[in-house]
């Protein structure tokens, strides 16, 4: 049986607010418009690119809370706790940092017995190829700064390279190592702009993921 589940998603686009649907067939997804017309090729969300979502945003320590989510319900965070053999106030604050990015969502629910409020949470799979690329995009933009900087900076470095400085900066210090005092000498960055460059050309190549 093919198992089908379609979100709605508000994304930011130039600027511009744009209505966006995700149509999850067999964990796999299928963006579309708001007619339901397919605006981007389907992709499975695998695990690895779960693990590369999370870890970039939120770090290894909240995959297993991911991975125990993933294909469940509004699963209480005490169940999760219990479950992962974990702490309560580790679990809720790694939910919450979760949250920040949209990872995962919850509802709070009254306890009927003992009158306080519990909260019930769920894993949003479907935003993680949006994440992904945010992610892409990030390193990009960054990675550009980077590169602009040492195209127009002369950079200075001591033999035991403490510190490196642009030659604004080294001129304050008299051309010496703030940390060890020794002469600082220009550096050729050749090397490391083609490093970035290499970076940029990598990830400009990678298939946009939505």
């Amino acid at each position: 049986m093919i198992e089908t589940d379609v979100r709605k998603l508000f994304t930011l686009e130039d600027g511009v607010q744009v209505e966006r649907h995700v149509r999850i067939v067999d964990n796999s997804f299928v963006f579309t418009n708001h007619k339901g017309e397919t605006i981007s090729k389907k992709m499975r969300i695998t695990e690895d690119l779960i693990k590369y979502v999370v870890t970039e945003l939120v770090g290894e320590e909240a995959l297993s809370i991911i991975f125990y989510l993933r294909g469940k319900k509004q699963i209480s965070e005490f169940i999760i706790a219990e479950e992962l053999d974990l702490e309560i106030h580790l679990v809720r604050n790694l939910l919450y940092r979760l949250l920040e990015f949209n990872i995962v969502s919850f509802i709070r629910k009254k306890d009927r017995i003992k009158g306080w409020y519990i909260c019930y949470w769920d894993f949003n799979e479907h935003m993680v190829p949006y994440l992904a690329e945010k992610i892409r995009l990030s390193k990009i933009t960054k990675l550009k700064e980077r590169l602009e900087r040492e195209q127009k900076h002369t950079f200075y470095m001591c033999r035991n390279a403490c510190v490196r400085m642009p030659f604004e900066k080294s001129m304050e210090f008299h051309f010496k190592c703030p940390e060890c005092g020794t002469l600082m000498h220009e550096q050729d960055n050749k090397r490391t702009m083609e490093f970035i460059k290499h970076q940029l050309k990598e990830l400009e190549s990678m298939k946009k993921i939505c």
